[in-house]
């Protein structure tokens, strides 16, 4: 929980921004002001550790990516703003992002009832995937069984929804977990692939035609070595 009150906390945002505005070289917004270009849609939890910055390279990165966030990147809470990235700005990549020691996940496990109406409707939502997790334990292994199975959920329910941009082979579907606790030990901050196009069987998807052509140290990088269990 944040020390911050919301007057710091207004304090800390305005001079955030003064100093991004501040370090922008000139010009560098003058190409995004009457349009967006993102290369990816990406579906991800509200979390704030979970780092956008991770798919971005470039040192002043402006429209690569377009992000919508809610608990426990569910697809049919915000599937209007997903469809808008996919079928209105046409990014060819629609990654399903989940991540390690997911909140949203712990407290879909647990009596929510108390929270706030719209809370509840959300995590109602994460019934299924998490059906089976203790909430009392903080085992690592189970909570991530539960993240992965909502990534695979999610996947099956996109894979259905843009079975015709996948058939086209105008869009490819993609379910990973960004693992910020390093608990698949590729690496702090890593994005593990789960899922390609519906297909969670890595040594089938790492053979498609979308993968068959990256080096393989590439691929190796972002597989886990030893699977969750589903």
């Amino acid at each position: 929980m944040t020390d911050e009150t919301p007057k710091s906390a207004l304090r800390k945002m305005l001079e955030d921004n003064k100093s991004f505005s501040e370090e922008l070289p000139p010009g560098q917004l003058d190409s995004i002001q009457y349009e967006q270009n993102p290369y990816i849609t990406v579906l991800t939890c509200c979390d704030s550790r979970v780092r956008i910055r991770a798919f971005l390279a470039d040192p002043h990165p402006t429209d690569n990516v377009f992000v919508i966030r809610n608990v426990g990147n569910q697809l049919a809470v915000t599937s209007g703003s997903v469809d808008y990235g996919v079928r209105h700005l046409k990014t060819p990549l629609l990654l399903i992002l989940g991540h390690t020691r997911c909140g949203a996940i712990k407290a879909a496990s647990t009596d929510y009832r108390k929270l706030s109406l719209h809370l509840v409707q959300e995590l109602n939502g994460l019934h299924i995937p998490v059906r089976g997790m203790d909430p009392g334990t903080d085992d690592d292994v189970q909570w991530l069984q539960a993240v992965e199975r909502n990534v695979h959920y999610q996947m099956d329910l996109a894979v259905q929804r843009y079975a015709p941009e996948i058939a086209e082979g105008t869009l490819a579907v993609i379910g990973c977990v960004y693992d910020f606790a390093n608990l698949y030990k590729k690496g702090i901050g890593k994005t593990v692939l789960l899922n390609v196009n519906g297909e969670s069987n890595s040594d089938v998807f790492t053979k498609s035609d979308l993968m068959d052509d990256l080096p393989a140290d590439l691929v190796d990088s972002v597989l886990p070595g030893s699977p969750v269990p589903q």
